[in-house]
Parts: C-alpha cells; structure tokens; sequence
C-alpha cells in the first residue's frame, strides 16, 4: 500500500463528513466537518446552528458570506483541525483503521478544487492527509 488518494469508498471514513461525535466549545457534533464549520464563528448560537444539519449543508453554510468568521480564522484552521481529527481518531475502530494504513501516503484527492486540504487534477497541499499521517505517527 503506497497510497490512499481519496477518501471514499472502503476508506471513507478517513473523510470529514464520516459520522463521529466531536466536541468544539463545549458543543457536541456528529462529525469533524460539521465541528469544523461551526469553528469559524464565534458566535455560540451560530455555533450550535451546525449540530443538526447534514455535513453537506454545513459546509455550505460555513461558507455562508451573511456570517461573520471569527477574524483569527486563518492563523488557527489547520490547529482546529488538528485538534478536531485527534478527537476523531479517539474511536478506538477509527484508530485501528487509521494505524492500518501503516506508511501509506493519505492523499484527500478531489474533484472539486480543494487544494489548501487536498490535491486536486495534482496539484495541492494536501494538509489534510499530512494531519492525518501525523495522528497515525503519533499513535504508533
């Protein structure tokens, strides 16, 4: 196994939007992406408008432009992030899976033009994958 370039499939748990309980400011989420979203904005009652939607629709609304995202936003992301995944791979199941995947590169590749989080048509910085690979370093 020299590569996992995408996140779907048998490994579509490695994706953000695969259901976990997260916690960010004391609120609980069904997944990373749903808690991630709701980081952007300091506003508590904004915050907890992110627990119920699909991940889908969190997304989306995180890119909503009517909201106000917290000013430090870019200086602290890929720390949320961090922060978000460890608690994801908490799971012992989620775990094991991600220390399964031994050495293996874990490319978030896409469709759809992410490349800050992924690689997409090659190109990228595919910080998620390398937060992923760190979590899994730093368990073994």
């Amino acid at each position: 196994m020299n590569a996992i370039t995408e996140f779907k499939g048998e490994y579509r748990w490695l994706s953000n939007f695969y259901p976990c309980d997260v916690t960010w400011a004391s609120l609980h989420f069904p997944s990373v992406e749903h808690a991630y979203q709701a980081a952007k904005f300091n506003d508590v009652d904004v915050q907890r408008s992110f627990q119920n939607l699909t991940a889908g629709e969190a997304k989306r609304q995180g890119r909503d432009k009517r909201l106000k995202i917290r000013p430090d936003w870019d200086k602290i992301k890929l720390d949320v992030m961090e922060y978000l995944l460890t608690q994801k791979f908490l799971n012992h199941e989620l775990r094991r899976r991600l220390l399964a995947t031994q050495d293996a590169e874990l490319v978030e590749g896409n469709w759809w033009g992410d490349k800050f989080w992924g690689v997409c048509e090659g190109e990228g910085l595919n910080h998620l994958g390398k937060l992923l690979m760190k979590i899994r370093d730093d368990h073994t």
